[in-house]
């Protein structure tokens, strides 16, 4: 596997901050973000034609994220029909891999809506399983819990339908690691290497934001955790961004800030990611610039 170094378009809104970029950096390569509504897809087709290595479904965004979690027929029908729209943003943008976000432990239609979805996670549904009520963070035992693993199941198998899928499209779907909020699955080690041992076709991205606030809230080591998923050998791409998230300070927080922030250890992170092979995408919203350059600083 030949590694690509890119930049995730979640912080851009313009074309023309994504054309400068791309004049700045010629060799970067971009992932499709699943905020990118159908009208700045389109504005950007031309400047970053040949140059997009990923899509993180939804892309375009639609108004509920998929819930592979779920058994209700009708939202899991829903959910298959989004990523399939999502299948062919990919093969329309020649990209090679498909994140996605793997599922919800409700059956309920999740909101794409950050308001909407916060209203939703603060409601009587999750409330005992919740930690720490601001950001609606999870109790330590919760992915231990009988209502999670139901759900966890449900997607996994889910999951390996879908990768077939991908596979038949010459596409690899990645399922990527969420942070600690109730309802959300694969939050662990754990549970992504039970999704990378669940089928040849289903992959993982490696989201270490996210897993930095999980060895938080679990009290894992975090160097460990990259590690073991790593090991899996099915981490094909990996979104790379800091936060401040502290357990003693019980600040949890996924805020995709700078890789030169919040004591970000990036030398160390990026090398264990360079010794896997698999893509290092900056998914950081803010001065991307600066964080390209950190990256290339940091990669050699």
């Amino acid at each position: 596997m030949n590694r690509v170094l890119g930049l995730s378009l979640v912080g851009f809104g313009e074309r023309e901050a994504v054309r400068n970029h791309q004049e700045r950096f010629p060799s970067l390569q971009w992932e499709l973000s699943y905020r990118m509504s159908r009208q700045f897809l389109s504005e950007v087709e031309s400047v970053i034609a040949g140059r997009v290595v990923s899509v993180h479904a939804c892309c375009p965004a639609e108004p509920m994220f998929p819930n592979f979690g779920s058994r209700d027929e009708t939202v899991l029908k829903e959910s298959f029909e989004a990523l399939n729209r999502t299948f062919e943003t990919a093969k329309r943008f020649k990209a090679e891999i498909v994140v996605l976000h793997p599922g919800y432990v409700t059956d309920m239609r999740i909101p794409a809506s950050n308001a909407e979805r916060e209203e939703l996670l603060a409601g009587s549904d999750f409330a005992p399983h919740v930690g720490v009520k601001e950001g609606s963070i999870c109790r330590a035992d919760y992915p231990e819990s009988a209502v999670y693993r139901q759900h966890f199941e449900q997607a996994k198998a889910a999951l390996v339908t879908l990768g077939a899928m991908a596979r038949e499209k010459g596409l690899r779907l990645a399922a990527e690691n969420l942070n600690p909020r109730v309802a959300y699955l694969a939050q662990t080690p754990e549970d992504m290497v039970s999704l990378a041992n669940a089928s040849d076709d289903l992959f993982l991205c490696l989201d270490v934001g996210h897993l930095w606030i999980a060895s938080q809230v679990y009290g894992f080591d975090y160097l460990e955790g990259i590690r073991e998923i790593l090991a899996t050998g099915k981490v094909v791409t990996t979104h790379v961004h800091s936060n401040p998230s502290d357990r003693k300070r019980e600040i949890f927080l996924d805020s995709h800030d700078g890789i030169d922030r919040n004591s970000f250890d990036r030398h160390t992170i990026l090398d264990l990611l360079a010794e896997s092979g698999a893509n290092v995408i900056l998914e950081t919203v803010n001065a991307p610039e600066r964080n390209t350059l950190l990256l290339y600083e940091a990669v050699g």
